[in-house]
């Protein structure tokens, strides 16, 4: 999907391991400590460097504080295709009227992250319920049904919004590292090749749909990669993350 050979940012097991760390009481009052001193009682807007001070002083508390799921699987604020929330019209909205208020916008943050971390929850959920048989073409047969799956579910929590194709991308490297596939270039090869007529506020077809999780199915299996066989491990390499938004896509 992109020429450009991103940095792997984490794996599966590491945001596994941190999704129990977010605790939105908590990361209210953080926020709630930072944003107080910092937004005069009787402001009724905010100027756009002041704006763009406090949203990076957010960032940064919540890349400390939220888990490193918030960071390892992009989805910092501001990512408006899981949650709608963007930075220009949703953090201290300066529409009309505008809403400088601090309590209505930490519950505005904390319903962004909600939903991003719902739709990493919504994978586990998924990912632990998979048993992949012995047989090679039952275990295809499986495989591609798992692979269309994870694309609904990625569809529904994105609504296909501008570059949600590449949050399916993680989540389908997440898949195969979750039934213990080893990194191949055969592997991450199909993987860029399935999505490749994915793209950006549109849902694939359903034989676009077939065709991803076939190709990539049929990839797993023709390398005999060990599976795991159901059993759920989590040793495998992680697969090439994603490309960045706004990646040149071949």
């Amino acid at each position: 999907m992109s020429r450009k050979k991103p940095k792997d940012e984490g794996t599966w097991a590491l945001i596994l391991e941190s999704l129990d760390a977010f605790k939105p009481a908590h990361l209210a009052a953080r926020l709630r400590e930072y944003l107080v001193p910092r937004i005069p009682r009787a402001a009724t807007h905010l100027d756009e460097w002041t704006r763009h001070t406090l949203f990076e002083g957010v960032s940064a508390l919540l890349a400390e504080h939220a888990g490193a799921w918030y960071t390892l699987a992009r989805v910092r604020l501001g990512n408006a295709v899981l949650g709608g929330y963007s930075q220009g019209s949703s953090f201290f909205n300066q529409g009309h009227p505008p809403d400088v208020g601090v309590e209505s916008n930490i519950q505005r943050i904390l319903s962004a992250l909600g939903e991003a971390h719902a739709w990493l929850c919504t994978l586990d959920t998924y990912f632990r319920s998979l048993s992949l048989p012995t047989d090679e073409e039952d275990r295809e047969v499986v495989l591609s049904d798992a692979v269309r799956r994870v694309i609904d579910l990625t569809i529904e929590a994105t609504n296909c919004e501008d570059d949600w194709h590449l949050h399916a991308h993680l989540a389908l490297g997440w898949l195969l590292e979750s039934l213990g596939l080893r990194q191949t270039e055969r592997l991450k090869r199909a993987l860029n090749e399935a999505l490749v007529d994915f793209t950006s506020w549109v849902a694939p077809s359903v034989d676009q749909a077939r065709h991803a999780a076939n190709t990539l199915a049929r990839a797993a299996v023709k390398e005999d990669f060990s599976l795991g066989r159901g059993s759920g491990r989590l040793d495998a390499e992680p697969l090439v993350p994603a490309p960045e938004p706004g990646d040149e896509r071949q």
